[in-house]
């Protein structure tokens, strides 16, 4: 019988239960692409990778978006979220920090381009594409890494649930923390 407290190990052994290999793979297809965009962004903002800007052109970014306060500091901090994030859901290890982080970077640039509207029009960069992402970062938040990671074992891996609502509260808490201290 399943309740709120089984935990994956027991979905997976359950007879019919809802873990699968199938499953493992798609949380392993999940992870690494939202890792190689996320962390492709994040390498463009701090050494300026893939036609990026670097950090300095990034903190411009950042103006004219309305931050106004450590603009430069908020650009290291927006690139190492996305590089390091990236590389923890990359191998599966620390998946909740990983995607907490891309979250809370996805949640800003949604906040800040909520005004433009969802869709890309003309010039006005819209944040469906942030959405999705960010989506995908708060799905494997709640579902962790699967059974193709480093963390497959690990509390966080095992009680992905529990452990992905504590990173739910520190990305919000962050991002809101962002808004409020840089804009």
């Amino acid at each position: 019988m399943l309740t709120q407290t089984t935990t994956a190990d027991e979905l997976r052994a359950a007879p019919g239960g809802r873990w699968t290999t199938g499953t493992d793979v798609g949380l392993l297809i999940l992870r690494v692409a939202l890792a190689c965009v996320m962390g492709a962004h994040g390498l463009q903002k701090l050494f300026g990778a893939f036609g990026g800007s670097g950090i300095g052109g990034f903190a411009k970014v950042l103006t004219g978006y309305g931050f106004t306060s450590q603009t430069t500091l908020l650009a290291w901090v927006t690139g190492l979220s996305e590089t390091l994030g990236s590389l923890l859901l990359l191998v599966g290890f620390a998946t909740p920090l990983g995607a907490a982080a891309l979250l809370g970077v996805a949640l800003n640039i949604v906040f800040v381009r909520a005004s433009t509207g969802f869709f890309l029009a003309g010039t006005k960069a819209g944040f469906e594409f942030q959405f999705i992402l960010g989506a995908v970062a708060l799905g494997l938040l709640f579902t962790g890494s699967g059974r193709l990671a480093v963390d497959s074992n690990l509390p966080w891996g095992r009680e992905p649930l529990r452990y992905g609502l504590a990173a739910l509260a520190l990305s919000v808490l962050t991002s809101a923390g962002v808004i409020i201290l840089f804009r």
